[in-house]
């Protein structure tokens, strides 16, 4: 029988060869949860991301006093909700602002619909992937 990958191992290994690399600005997409804005804020402390968090400023704010999350010397872009978040992060992308998108707390579909746009969206001629990672304590 073949053996499952060591996921915790993989995850150590990515991070490792990551360290190295210049950190990526990343367009955060509405972190208006304390789980994707302090996850956005540690790839940050960690040099993995140059952090673009865009979304309601006051409800990203609110969450990072709850949370005791430090946000000094982020870029905070204000949008009224999460519709405009989405647009704004491919905006941001498609004029090269951002090298990536990373998604908050708003629905999978609502930032994809944004992304797949045929009108503004980062539609090319090639297939259009994303990546959820997700590694489970108790599944070897």
């Amino acid at each position: 029988m073949t053996s499952m990958p060591d996921a915790a191992g993989d995850s150590l290994d990515l991070l490792a060869k990551a360290a190295g690399l210049p950190a990526v600005v990343t367009a955060v997409c509405h972190p208006c949860d304390q789980l994707s804005l302090a996850a956005a804020v540690a790839a940050h402390h960690a040099g993995l991301i140059e952090p673009l968090l865009v979304g309601p400023e006051r409800k990203i704010r609110q969450v990072a006093a709850a949370g005791e999350i430090d946000l000094a010397g982020l870029v905070l872009i204000d949008v009224p909700h999460s519709h405009a978040a989405a647009e704004q992060a491919v905006s941001l992308a498609r004029q090269a602002k951002a090298a990536a998108i990373m998604k908050g707390s708003l629905h999978t579909d609502e930032l994809l619909a944004a992304v797949v746009s045929r009108d503004t969206g980062l539609r090319t001629e090639r297939r259009i992937s994303h990546v959820f990672v997700m590694r489970v304590s108790r599944y070897p």
